[in-house]
């Protein structure tokens, strides 16, 4: 997504989740293509004064540490204008800081703006007492200030860090700071919204107003069993499992029983071997997407991936040069399955505990969200038949198990081709590497069915046809309150 350079500056006092939300939302805003990165000013504070700093460091009468805390704040933003001056495509920076004063705000102001930077701050206020006990005690005092030192002892000089920080605590405010655009969140579920001035913004606020930060989401993730057309190394299409894939369903209703997960939402697509598979499980919480289905494979429906390297070798060489943003003729792109799979990661964020029975390149994109990875690096995650994916929380991320049931299957996986091979086999067909889909799509043999067909529902780019690298902008509107 292309949209101005902005950094979002957090604002609250320590152990508000402010750190937490700032990672999360980096994840989200990288996945949907808007390139984001967080700057953590402890880390930077550490690196350049040095760890250990007592309590009495962030006392605002204390005015060495103000004026080293100060140093270190336009240290890292002078980092910030030079990481969007590095990159074109640098769109987000996230100033992780407590940012709790008028006058660090305004610093924050006068260094971006004259960059062309645009700033919103985000607010995080916490009123809940054991919240606050819960934030110290499982993250603050492991961090490399506190190493080594007695938790408790610990806990009590984070305590008072937090009090010093509220003797020169200013809210953000409806009233003085109108012209400003911010994101004010208060325990959790309370959101004061005013003058956004982006589409990016927009979107930001609205995943933020749904995600639910002491929520620990544990995810189990599936592809459906073996089916037909996997067997046959075929793309797509809508048929039903081998033996393997029902032997393998079987195991996974077995697992789920001996797991104690039989009372677990699970979530499928409405194709038949998503739902043959959980035709074997012991789950009665079934519920059944669209926006779960395989990528549309379009006119390559059905075919192996030879066919389509026969067929139409132009598209094929377009797709590994960006498999990511390409779109099947007449189909979709990854880009596409992330746009629509954008509702059921807002839901997945609200879970305890759930079981998504679906396909490789949906799965990619979920898991690629939850391990906050590149769009380039989205369409090569491996997501191999008859294997369960757990997604479990940590700290501000995800780590990753996988659990395989020893079952046969078919390898559907295609590891992505090196950049020399693709541009000699566009070099050896006359295509231009710029050309991002000028060519004939569709082989000689369709093209009199093609213009015969009513393609008005079919996605064009704008060259007009329904193949190559395509980039768009959705917008989400967010109702301001």
């Amino acid at each position: 997504m292309n949209c101005p350079k902005q950094c979002y500056a957090m604002v609250g006092l320590p152990a508000r989740g402010k750190s937490y939300i700032a990672h999360r939302l980096a994840r989200y805003l990288n996945w949907i293509g808007t390139k984001s990165k967080v700057f953590n000013v402890g880390q930077y504070r550490r690196q350049l004064v040095g760890v250990n700093m007592s309590c009495d460091y962030y006392d605002p009468d204390n005015t060495t540490g103000a004026q080293s805390r100060r140093m270190v704040a336009s240290h890292v933003l002078d980092t910030i204008v030079e990481w969007f001056k590095e990159d074109p495509d640098n769109s987000v920076a996230i100033l992780d800081a407590t940012n709790t004063t008028q006058d660090r705000r305004d610093l924050i102001l006068e260094r971006c703006q004259p960059e062309g930077i645009q700033v919103m701050f985000i607010e995080s206020v916490l009123d809940d007492a054991l919240i606050e006990e819960s934030n110290i005690r499982d993250h603050k005092i492991r961090c490399p200030d506190y190493q080594g030192c007695d938790p408790d002892a610990a806990f009590k000089d984070f305590s008072e860090r937090i009090q010093n920080y509220k003797k020169a605590y200013e809210t953000l405010c409806l009233n003085k700071d109108r012209d400003l655009s911010f994101i004010r969140v208060s325990n959790i579920t309370q959101f004061h919204i005013n003058n956004l001035a982006s589409t990016v913004q927009s979107k930001s606020a609205y995943f933020l107003m749904n995600i639910r930060p002491h929520t620990k989401t544990t995810l189990y993730l599936s592809r459906h069993g073996e089916s037909i057309f996997n067997e046959q190394a075929k793309i797509g299409g809508d048929t039903n499992l081998t033996d393997n894939g029902i032997r393998y369903a079987k195991k996974l209703g077995k697992f789920l029983q001996e797991n104690n997960l039989t009372e677990i939402p699970v979530w499928t697509s409405i194709m038949k071997r998503t739902i043959e598979t959980c035709s074997h499980l012991p789950n009665q919480n079934v519920q059944r997407y669209k926006c779960l289905n395989e990528i549309d494979a379009g006119r390559c429906d059905g075919l192996t991936y030879k066919q389509i390297e026969e067929r139409y070798p132009e598209e094929f060489a377009l797709r590994d040069l960006d498999k990511y943003n390409y779109r099947y003729p007449q189909g979709e792109s990854y880009q596409d399955v992330c746009c629509r799979l954008e509702p059921i990661i807002m839901d997945l964020e609200k879970q305890d505990e759930v079981l998504v029975i679906c396909h490789q390149a949906v799965l990619r994109c979920i898991v690629g969200y939850f391990l906050n990875l590149s769009t380039e690096e989205i369409p090569y995650i491996k997501i191999p038949l008859h294997t369960v994916i757990k997604i479990a929380p940590v700290a501000y991320g995800c780590e990753k198990e996988e659990i395989c049931f020893g079952v046969e299957s078919s390898v559907t996986h295609r590891d992505k081709q090196s950049q020399e091979s693709i541009e000699r086999r566009l070099l050896a067909l006359d295509i231009s590497n710029n050309n991002n889909g000028d060519s004939d799509l569709i082989s000689q043999e369709d093209s009199d069915l093609i213009s015969q067909e009513d393609s008005s529902d079919t996605p064009v780019n704008t060259n007009g046809h329904s193949g190559g690298v395509v980039n768009r902008d959705h917008t989400v509107g967010v109702v301001q309150t």
